[in-house]
């Protein structure tokens, strides 16, 4: 698989590497959008991704239809923005390795994000476009 940085522009990039919140957008089965905000990260495999729990509107939307978008803005400037237009592919996550890697990227207490009764599933954003805001020159 290509990674996330391979479709993403230079000058867009830091988007994805620093510990930001995204609006992650589903559709749900009436064919209505329901976003959430969200935490995400690219992992050692140049893989975006994420973890959601299997009780969240977000997981039954995407069970249904993985077509789904994660929106950034830059906090310093809200006009600079990505935007990823993605099939979301979920795996069950029984060990919470990636909710783990939250905690690591986000700088939080492990325990804060890790309850072992949760169910938890793995997102990986598989993306099919990649816009930034403002458009690359050139």
């Amino acid at each position: 698989m290509p990674s996330i940085f391979d479709a993403t522009p230079e000058s867009h990039k830091d988007l994805l590497t620093s510990p930001l919140t995204a609006a992650l957008t589903t559709i749900d089965g009436q064919g209505r959008p329901q976003s959430t905000a969200v935490w995400y990260f690219v992992d050692n495999d140049g893989q975006l991704k994420g973890s959601i729990t299997s009780d969240r509107q977000k997981y039954k939307n995407l069970g249904g239809n993985p077509n789904c978008d994660l929106f950034i803005i830059d906090p310093q400037n809200s006009f600079r923005t990505l935007e990823v237009r993605a099939q979301a592919e979920l795996a069950p996550d029984p060990a919470k390795a990636t909710v783990r890697k939250f905690a690591e990227v986000y700088g939080v207490d492990e325990a804060m994000l890790v309850k072992q009764d949760e169910d938890r599933y793995t997102i990986t954003y598989r993306p099919w476009r990649v816009v930034a805001n403002p458009p690359v020159q050139g």
